[in-house]
């Protein structure tokens, strides 16, 4: 099989769209790109009441630490997981690729 430069380029060029929209992706939903929200100013002449709330739940240190623990765990758990899943499609498209190539 042989492969001509120019569709090699428009893959590369396709592949950049890809990740160039996953990023914009990630960045709007975090909200980087669309900036800070901003509260809208109350009429002039109407009145601000303020509710009272009642007090929360009073909560156990101790029993919020060890949730907190277990949280991170999770999280470094399933960060984990990612990088291993990437290393192995970065690690295939390696493989395939010098396949292709004969080497």
């Amino acid at each position: 099989m042989t492969h001509s430069g120019r569709q090699g380029t428009l893959r590369g060029v396709a592949y950049r769209r890809v990740v160039l929209a996953v990023l914009a992706g990630v960045l709007v939903g975090l909200g980087v790109l669309t900036g800070p929200a901003v509260a809208a100013e109350p009429a002039p002449g109407s009145e601000i009441v303020l509710a009272q709330t009642q007090p929360g739940p009073v909560l156990d240190p101790a029993e919020t630490e060890r949730a907190n623990g277990e949280n991170s765990r999770s999280k470094l758990i399933a960060g984990g997981a990612a990088v291993v899943l990437a290393g192995i499609v970065f690690w295939g498209r390696r493989v395939r690729k010098k396949r292709r190539s004969g080497g």
